[in-house]
């Protein structure tokens, strides 16, 4: 973490406001030479929301950051990186904001949206899973699992990941998620 530059808040710092990270992502294009994006957002990989907690946590954060970003930086995109867990409100906040991202692509811009959507998914168990995430609020993989499929039913572009824990079968947990709907599947490597 040291190397990117970033850190956790300390105890009782107040989460950033979407106005806050609107700047600190203009800024960092700024510094970085004007962030050239190409004519359309092509050359750039964008953005990811994550953290050490869940960015759902903070959903309607997160989409107005999107959406302040956008009036100054067309095209550039975003990713969220999530455990899914989250209430049907956090979902269908999300889904109407991309509904309306489809609504104005009237003039086929590529306009500054959440582009993608990452779930980590630690197992297809669901004890494991439980045992590994220890989620609360009584949620679990059932949830996860309903979030990629909604998200995917959707048409929002869902990416599934595990680490390859030597405890985890990751062929199950890729087969699980490519049922749900997801696009695609990263297996990311145990380190010890």
């Amino acid at each position: 973490m040291a190397e990117s530059g970033f850190q956790p808040l300390p105890r009782g710092a107040l989460e950033p406001s979407a106005q806050e990270l609107a700047s600190l992502v203009n800024e960092f294009y700024e510094a970085s030479g004007g962030g050239d994006l190409g004519s359309m957002g092509e050359t750039d990989a964008g953005v990811v929301f994550q953290g050490d907690g869940d960015p759902l946590e903070a959903a309607a954060i997160v989409l107005e950051t999107v959406r302040l970003v956008a009036q100054e930086r067309n095209g550039l995109s975003f990713r969220l990186n999530t455990l899914g867990l989250c209430d049907q409100e956090t979902i269908e906040l999300l889904l109407a904001s991309e509904e309306l991202e489809r609504e104005q692509q009237g003039d086929r811009r590529r306009e500054s949206r959440i582009a993608s959507v990452s779930v980590f998914l630690p197992s297809a168990c669901p004890s494991k899973y439980d045992e590994l995430l220890a989620p609360s609020s009584g949620r679990g993989l059932r949830d996860a699992c309903g979030f990629v499929a909604r998200l995917a039913e959707a048409g929002v572009n869902v990416e599934c990941s595990a680490v390859a824990r030597p405890d985890v079968n990751v062929a199950e947990v890729e087969t699980l998620a490519m049922s749900l709907g997801a696009r695609s599947f990263r297996t990311r490597s145990w380190v010890k």
